[in-house]
């Protein structure tokens, strides 16, 4: 199976006061994970295990040129599987967006790292 870790990515935004949200889904059925979500500076979230839903981000009209990072160290635990993923899921924008990324690790207990940039940009 391929390996995308990684995600380097433009997120279109617009003046509107609409606010903007992130969802992660994070590993698979009894997979554990680790996940630190940063815009700029600023500590959005701080290891925090299993998924995010509907964190606002901020509004469209606040977040041009700044910069969403996400890291998040998944292990796998299943004894089902050895595939990984980390989904993460915008909206409020310009479009929804879906950024699927996956690993599969060598062996059960095997830890696999991620990385997502994702720099607003008004269109």
């Amino acid at each position: 199976m391929t390996t995308k870790t990684n995600l380097n990515t433009l997120y279109l935004i617009n003046d509107s006061t609409k606010k903007v949200n992130l969802e992660i889904n994070v590993g698979d059925e009894g997979q554990t994970s680790l996940l630190t979500v940063r815009l700029d500076r600023k500590i959005i979230k701080e290891n925090h295990e299993g998924n995010l839903t509907n964190i606002e981000i901020g509004k469209n009209s606040d977040l041009n040129g700044k910069v969403l990072k996400i890291t998040a160290t998944i292990t796998d635990t299943s004894r089902k599987t050895n595939v990984t993923f980390l989904n993460i899921k915008m909206s409020g924008g310009v479009l929804a967006r879906s950024y699927p990324l996956y690993k599969t690790v060598e062996n059960e207990g095997d830890s696999a790292n991620y990385y997502a940039v994702i720099e607003f940009y008004k269109s």
